[in-house]
């Protein structure tokens, strides 16, 4: 049975008649079945400022285990789970969902769209816009690719965060014409690198500077039975 754990992390607030004195961060876990896992973190995002505690032992002034007054999570009585209720690339990782992705995941076809880049930048070129609005309206038609990954790409010399910064800046534009933020994902490739040694450096491509597409997630928008 999927199960999910989830930390919640308080810290203490400083106290101004013991300015010296503020305690270390408080960490619990929080457990339920992967079916009451939106309504766990609902619980637990409704008690964001919580009482803290720490006990003073009678033989000494130092305080004791910090405690926090967190209202336990009753599973008995959390609300039903909505169906489909994690939608796009976080839908991957949710344990929620496992059961509804092993019945409807598909094989997807690729995407063939890229987007090149100038040498050293994340400006988008001015071709740009036309390739967005082709994956923008494909996204639009097939709503069964919940997850479409961005993968920037640099050349040998450009630094990584180049990568990332092109794919975020083709992610920005695809939302800009209306695709759901929630559906993109965004990967940094590193460059190839060539071997050392006396051999040849190849040529670099400039087609390398580039974001391409790759299906992430792709389910079929009917239920298997």
């Amino acid at each position: 049975m999927p199960y999910v754990v989830y930390e919640a992390i308080y810290a203490p607030q400083a106290n101004a008649e013991e300015p010296q004195f503020t305690p270390s961060e408080l960490r619990m876990r929080f457990g339920t079945r992967a079916v009451h896992e939106l309504a766990l973190v609902d619980h637990l995002k409704q008690q964001p400022l919580v009482a803290c505690h720490a006990a003073v032992a009678p033989v000494t002034c130092v305080p004791g285990d910090l405690t926090a007054d967190v209202v336990p999570f009753d599973s008995e009585h959390a609300p039903p789970p909505a169906v489909a209720s994690i939608v796009g690339c976080a839908a991957i990782d949710a344990a929620s969902e496992q059961e509804r992705l092993a019945r409807t995941r598909i094989e997807s076809a690729p995407i063939s769209e890229r987007f090149t880049f100038p040498e050293g930048s994340a400006a988008l070129s001015p071709d740009a816009t036309n390739s967005a609005r082709d994956v923008a309206k494909h996204m639009t038609e097939d709503p069964g690719l919940e997850c479409l990954g961005l993968v920037g790409q640099t050349t040998p010399g450009e630094p990584v965060a180049l990568a990332e910064a092109r794919a975020r800046a083709v992610k920005q534009l695809l939302i800009s014409l209306g695709v759901d933020s929630r559906r993109l994902l965004t990967i940094a490739a590193n460059a190839r690198v060539a071997s050392s040694g006396t051999q040849a450096q190849p040529a670099i491509d400039p087609e390398s500077r580039r974001v391409s597409l790759r299906v992430m997630l792709q389910t079929s928008t009917k239920s298997a039975p």
